[in-house]
């Protein structure tokens, strides 16, 4: 994996979330959850593996069940994200406010969602093969794997959000 100790998520100076131009990603039947949200790619260096990520979410709503398989970073811009981390003799739910910054365990398999006000946040990934996580199906499958190459591609998504 690539060195850890560099890898920080901070929006560049002066940037204007309002100029953002969002893809929405929505859940389906598949899902037994109300997915919505929304994302960004703020930089891309497929040479480096490395992508910062703008997220938002709908208020109450989650992302895909899903496990990071790179290293990342979250930093919450705005609103309340929750996490449920689920581990084979524990789960645990964490809320997390604007201002916190904090690493995502390699491998960690959780759900997230947005408080009542909805959230924002920016995720910074670093993946010496490219693959940023997995989403899975509520048994733990692995439905779908994300790379940085899917994000550089526009392969992720359809409709811009507003």
């Amino acid at each position: 994996m690539s060195d850890k100790t560099t890898l920080r998520a901070e929006l560049p100076a002066g940037f204007d979330i309002d100029k953002v131009e969002w893809v929405q990603l929505l859940g389906s039947p598949a899902f037994d959850y109300p997915i919505d949200y929304s994302f960004a790619v703020l930089h891309a260096d497929k040479a480096a593996g490395r992508l910062d990520l703008l997220v938002k979410w709908a208020p109450g709503a989650w992302c895909h069940y899903h496990r990071h398989v790179c290293n990342t970073v979250a930093l919450v811009i705005d609103g309340e994200q929750h996490v449920i981390e689920e581990g084979p003799n524990e789960t645990v739910h964490k809320i997390r406010k604007p201002g916190f910054s904090g690493r995502t365990p390699d491998g960690e398999t959780h759900m997230e969602r947005a408080g009542q006000e909805g959230c924002t946040m920016l995720f910074a990934m670093q993946a010496d093969d490219g693959r940023m996580f997995e989403v899975l199906g509520r048994d733990g499958t692995v439905l779908a794997v994300a790379t940085l190459e899917d994000f550089v591609e526009n392969r992720i998504g359809g409709r811009k959000a507003a």
